[in-house]
């Protein structure tokens, strides 16, 4: 009997630290991977990365990058929520300076290809259904 138990549970237990990491789920999307690799470039201060060619993102919009480091410098992040629609997203973000308070950050992205590129930064969010 306990061995019919507590297998499950070892594999359980296995499976979960597999799976989990102390940052985060391993394998997460593509999306949240650009978002993170972008905001951790422009976040320690770094210029942002370049986007693809043939990008997605309409011409003549505002640098992003230079809308974050408008709102600090240097910061963290945290991915508060995502939506993705075809070869658009946008990404609820709180950028964590480590002279203030988090702030609310909405991140609008392109796809082409597989490469999700970051198009615009504005502060506030956007409404996403979890359904």
């Amino acid at each position: 009997m306990a061995v019919a138990v507590g297998l499950p549970l070892l594999v359980a237990a296995i499976v979960m630290a597999v799976v989990f990491t102390g940052t985060g789920v391993v394998g997460r999307s593509p999306l949240h991977r650009a978002v993170d690799q972008y905001l951790e470039a422009v976040g320690g201060g770094g210029p942002a990365p370049a986007a693809g060619p043939g990008s997605g993102c309409p011409g003549g919009a505002p640098d992003p990058a230079d809308a974050l480091h408008a709102l600090a410098p240097r910061f963290g992040h945290h991915i508060a929520s995502s939506t993705e629609s075809g070869d658009s997203a946008a990404v609820n973000v709180d950028l964590t300076p480590a002279d203030g308070g988090p702030v609310a950050v909405l991140l609008e992205l392109r796809r082409t290809g597989d490469r999700w590129d970051v198009c615009t930064a504005s502060t506030g969010r956007t409404a996403i259904d979890p359904f």
